[in-house]
């Protein structure tokens, strides 16, 4: 990768700075927004984006919005949740790409991103790649699936009630995340669905390309079509990394993209 090609953007956030990397090649003929999965900062996908920009993509990568190297930091002071992201975040990114590249960005998410991602395509005329995500509704899950979910939820809505948001890197799940955030996302756990964050809901005609990892336990084939339904014709993939890639095959695929970028690289042309 050519960090010559990186120029540096600043957006605003509730009236707080964002740093936005732009990895800009005239010559390529697609955009990636990239939307990283919960507490995991934008730094951790070097890798990734190294190899989009080798495989002739435009990059735009960063922290979500008081996280990772955007102050000040989440606390019980800052709050934001699904919506604000949708309306206020993602929209500025998408921007960067029509203003920079003169084009309709993809949006790639990961776990929380692929969320996110999703929802914006149910309003946006945008296409999007869904990296190890799915619906976390609990008729989504299988009942040892189901008993950890709600096992979750319920340390997660104890934590915010005592520090006024999820410190999740206590737990080593997330690292600091907002009170809405997190309440938005439980709400799911027992409705299937995201009426609760936006509700003119409907099925996309985006193009969309979802990415199951085989033995990923948070966010196994039955999650990942919940979520892909939002969309009338997704194209639904597994790879197989377990034999060259140990650890948790949720996240563990970010050290070693190579498979990830391969097949989207042959669903975008």
């Amino acid at each position: 990768m050519d960090n010559n090609n990186l120029i540096q953007a600043t957006i605003h956030f509730h009236q707080y700075p964002i740093k936005v990397d732009v990895y800009s090649n005239p010559s390529h003929q697609h955009s990636v927004i990239i939307l990283p999965a919960l507490g995991i900062t934008i730094q951790k996908y070097q890798k990734l984006i190294g190899l989009l920009v080798d495989h002739h993509f435009n990059v735009i990568a960063a922290d979500y919005p008081h996280c990772g190297r955007n102050t000040p930091l989440v606390s019980s002071e800052i709050d934001f949740g699904y919506k604000d992201l949708l309306t206020d975040f993602i929209p500025q990114l998408e921007q960067i790409s029509r203003d920079t590249f003169g084009q309709e960005p993809i949006l790639l998410g990961h776990s929380l991103g692929g969320h996110l991602a999703t929802l914006y395509a149910q309003n946006h005329a945008i296409k999007v790649i869904g990296i190890a995500t799915g619906n976390i509704g609990l008729k989504y899950w299988d009942l040892n699936g189901k008993f950890n979910i709600l096992k979750a939820v319920t340390i997660i809505n104890a934590m915010i009630l005592k520090d006024g948001y999820f410190a999740g890197y206590k737990i080593a799940f997330g690292n600091r995340e907002t009170k809405t955030l997190m309440r938005d996302w439980s709400k799911v756990i027992f409705t299937g669905n995201y009426k609760h964050i936006q509700n003119d809901q409907s099925v996309s005609h985006q193009p969309a390309l979802f990415i199951h990892l085989k033995e990923d336990d948070f966010a196994p084939m039955s999650s990942m079509l919940g979520l892909s339904r939002y969309f009338d014709d997704p194209t639904v993939k597994t790879l197989n990394l377990t034999n060259t890639l140990k650890g948790n095959q949720h996240s563990a695929w970010i050290k070693q993209p190579d498979e990830i970028v391969k097949l989207i690289k042959s669903w975008t042309h």
